[in-house]
Order: C-alpha cells, then structure tokens, then sequence
C-alpha cells in the first residue's frame, strides 16, 4: 500500500514537470478526465482477482468506466462541432449531414460489443459492484446486449447484490448527466441531445421490460439461455432478500426455485411496486437540456438549468432534484435527494463548487470541493421506518501545470451510505490520482 501511494505522488510531480507552465483554459471546448490510481479500490481488485496490482485496470472502478465512455462520446461530438464550423452549416443538407451523422455515431456506439462502448459502460459497472464485493466476473457480448457473469465468490451482503444489479441502469443516468453538465458549466454548445432521448428510451424500456416480455433468451457462454430483465431481479431481492440462506454466486443467479426470474414470480404488490418505478424512471426526461435548452439567462450575468435523477439504489430508489447555475468565476450544482425504501423518503441536501480557479504568478489551480448530508434508510433496510446519518465531504484539486493537460487528485470521504457513482455501500475514504484535458 506504502509503495503505491509513493508511486502514485512520484506520477503526480512527474507529471507536473512534463509539460511547459501556460494560462488556464476555464471553459474547454472539450473537457476530459482520465483516472490513473483508484484507492483502495484496486486494491480491493487486485485482491478479488488475486492477480497483481495493475491486473485490477481490467476489471475498473464507476468512476474510471464513467469518465471513459463519457470521453468517447464527448470527443466524437467535438470532433462532429469542429467540423461543422469549420465547413460551414448554413444549408439544409449540411445540417441534416451534421445531426445525421451525430446520431448515427451515437447508435453505433451505444451498439457497439467493445470496451469503451455504451454496452461496455453498463457491463463495467455491474462487474465494479461485483469486483469490490469480492465476486470475479466477466462480460459476456451477446450482439446486441451484453451479459455479466459471476464466476465465483461471495457478496458482502444482500444489499451489495441489490445495488450491483441496479448499477447497469445507474451507469446510463449518470453518462447523461456528465454529458449535460459539462454542456452547462463549459458552454460547449455539444450536439448531445440525441444521446440523451437513445439513452433514456434505452434504459426506461429495459426497466419496463418485465411488463412487454414473459420470457427473455440471449445466447450465453455459446447456449440460449432464459435470462432476466435487471430491474425484475433488483425488485425480487429487495423483497425476497431475507429469504436466501447465503450470498454465494449459486443463490444469487435465480429465485430459489432453480430458474430464471419471470414477473409471475412477483406478487401482486412487488409487481405494482416494480411497474411504478420503472414509470417514476421517466422523470429522468424532465429537464430543459433535453430540448436543446443549454443555459437559461436568469440576469446580471447568471445562467441556471435543472435536471431530475431517478435512480434504483440499494434499498429502494432515489429521486434528486439537480439545479445548476454558474456566474463567472463559479460553477454551482446543488441538489435535493429522496431516498425512498417501501414505505418511507429519507431526504438530504448535495453542494458542489466545480472547477473554481485560483491563480498564483507563475501557475493555476482548480479546486472542486463537494458535501452532501442526511439521512438513508438503515442498513439500506427496504422496509425499516429508522434512519441513519449519511454524510460525505470530498474535495478535487487540477494543477495547471499545462494548458491543456492538467493532473488532478480527489478525495472522497462517507459514511455507511449509497451514493450514485460510488461502489461503496459502508463507511469508505478514497483517493484517485489522474490527468484531465482540456482543449
């Protein structure tokens, strides 16, 4: 461990001396973070895997998988931009050339069976889940889904599996919202909003697909195989979760019986609770952002814009109310969370202040403090009315050693709790070491 975090300060200062002091870049066209240390979650990987520790980058953490994926689509929509104004769109046929070709790139990325893709990023995070639970995993492409299989181990507990098969749906919402935020903050004016609808569509009818399809076969390890929708499996554990003996790979691939899941398997309440929330998953649409609506003037030089997050969590779901607003030099995200079991709503409050620039004589610095606070059921009880303080404090700092390249570090410290993004369920301080661009 020592020897990990001294490589990884050695990395940080190397970095630094690699590239010529320049001026800060406080609103990138493009924008781009990639992860190089994640900690102690490669360890936890390497472990897991009992392979050494840079075996632990082929089975990644959210945030890499994320920040991957959402590089890709941004770089391709930049690159779509940059030629569009270079060229020119100032006839019909140039515009139907630029939104055609955008959107025709954006599907074939969300189809595409390779690593970095849409399917790759959904996969990835239901094997980070897997992966930090002490589960080894693999990604099985059956054109045009995908599957991750569990090939061995024990998850923590049942709300460790919960949230892992919810991660898939999660990884979706959360690529969208890094997309619109950096649309928002940097004034990017990026082509996005197709990727926005594919990917709600995409993700709110496979959430739906419990109630459109008894039966669903794929081919899996070379065999047709019945497999369940995500959302019926995530509903059938949180109900049933006290029913199962053990947490090994062998009670969680099936209801107990033996088989795959069908919605016939749910009660009546488990499936009126199920159908609820994949129809509360359209809320993810309410946002102006969805219709090209980018920035909203609000007057003396402040800008605002909103979005509403619907997510399934560990014990239930949670519904974030996201309001964003900027005003040179600051860049403001502050939400409203309801955290929901069966019964109950377990409120809390998020602030975030991101990239805020501080410039000394010879060089910059951004920093991009966080903290949310409230509370969350439990134990991620599905069913408890007892609440239990949730808290996280984090803090991200870019040194603009460069223009365009700029190493970061982030630390991120919480409580027993669920976050969006983050694999881990109990109390947990991480550290990443990585380089962002800028253009």
């Amino acid at each position: 461990m020592k020897r990990i975090v001294v490589f990884a300060a050695l990395l940080l200062c190397s970095l630094g001396r690699l590239f010529s002091q320049s001026s800060m870049t406080d609103s990138p066209a493009l924008k781009l973070d990639v992860p190089l240390f994640t900690l102690p979650y490669q360890i936890d990987a390497a472990r897991t895997l009992e392979y050494g520790f840079f075996e632990s980058y082929t089975h990644p953490d959210m945030d890499f998988t994320l920040n991957v994926t959402a590089g890709i689509y941004a770089s391709f929509h930049y690159g779509m931009k940059r030629m569009k104004d270079k060229t020119g769109v100032d006839t019909t046929w140039k515009k139907a050339l630029y939104y055609g070709g955008v959107s025709a790139g954006d599907f074939l990325l969300y189809l595409a069976p390779i690593t970095t893709s849409y399917l790759w990023m959904h996969e990835s995070f239901h094997r980070a889940g897997f992966t930090y639970a002490g589960v080894r995993s693999h990604i099985n492409y059956a054109f045009p889904a995908a599957y991750t299989m569990p090939d061995s181990g024990a998850l923590k507990s049942p709300s460790s599996y919960i949230r892992t098969i919810a991660a898939g749906l999660e990884s979706e919402y959360l690529l969208q919202e890094k997309l619109q935020v950096n649309n928002f903050f940097y004034g990017q004016n990026m082509f996005n909003e197709f990727l926005y609808w594919l990917s709600n569509f995409q993700t709110w009818s496979y959430a739906y697909l419990p109630f459109l399809f008894e039966g669903l076969t794929m081919t899996v390890e070379g065999k047709e195989q019945e497999v369940s929708a995500d959302s019926l499996i995530w509903a059938w554990y949180l109900f049933h979760q006290d029913e199962i003996s053990g947490w090994g790979i062998e009670e969680q691939e099936d209801s107990g019986e033996g088989e795959s899941l069908k919605l016939s398997d749910l009660q009546d309440h488990e499936r009126k609770y199920l159908k609820t929330r994949a129809m509360l998953s359209l809320l993810n649409l309410v946002s102006p952002m969805m219709l090209g609506i980018r920035s909203i003037p609000l007057g003396g030089g402040l800008e605002g814009n909103f979005a509403l997050r619907h997510l399934y969590t560990s014990f239930g779901t949670g519904l974030s109310v996201n309001v964003y607003l900027k005003q040179q030099p600051f860049n403001w995200a502050f939400s409203l969370h309801l955290y929901q079991n069966y019964d109950h709503v377990f409120p809390a409050l998020e602030g975030r202040l991101m990239d805020f620039p501080l410039r000394f004589s010879n060089w910059g610095l951004y920093i991009s403090p966080r903290l949310m606070i409230g509370m969350q059921p439990a134990n991620h009880g599905f069913r408890t009315k007892y609440a239990e303080f949730f808290g996280l404090i984090g803090a991200r700092a870019d040194f603009a050693v460069n223009r365009h390249f700029l190493p970061y570090v982030e630390v991120t410290a919480k409580t027993d709790g669920w976050v969006a993004g983050n694999e881990y369920l109990e109390q947990n301080i991480s550290f990443r070491l990585g380089l962002s661009a800028r253009f």
